[in-house]
C-alpha cells in the first residue's frame, strides 16, 4: 500500500513537470511562425531558450518600472502634502 502511494507521489509530481513541457511545446509553436517569417529560417532549440530568457527579462523590467512609477506616484503624494503643511500653515492652525 505504501508503494501506491509513492508512486502516486511521484505521478504529482511529474505532472506540472509535463505541463510545462506541454506549454514550453505550444509557446514555441506559436512564437516560431512569426519569429521563422522575420529570421527565414527556422529557430533553432537555442534561439527559442533565449527568446524565453529575454521574454523573462523584459517582464522582470516591466515590473520594476512599474514599481518606481508606484514609488514616484507616493513621492509626489508626499511633496504636495510637505508643501502644504510647511507653506500654508495658517490653514490648519
Amino acid at each position: 500500500m505504501n508503494s501506491l502511494r509513492d508512486i502516486s507521489i511521484v505521478n504529482m509530481n511529474l505532472i506540472p513537470a509535463l505541463v510545462f513541457i506541454g506549454m514550453s511545446d505550444m509557446l514555441r509553436a506559436l512564437l516560431a511562425f512569426e519569429l521563422e517569417e522575420r529570421l527565414g529560417r527556422k529557430l533553432t532549440d537555442w534561439e527559442c531558450q533565449y527568446f524565453l530568457q529575454e521574454s523573462n527579462r523584459k517582464s522582470e523590467a516591466d515590473s520594476r518600472q512599474q514599481i518606481i512609477r508606484q514609488w514616484r506616484q507616493q513621492l509626489v503624494g508626499m511633496k504636495i502634502i510637505h508643501d502644504f503643511v510647511w507653506e500654508d500653515n495658517s490653514r490648519i492652525h
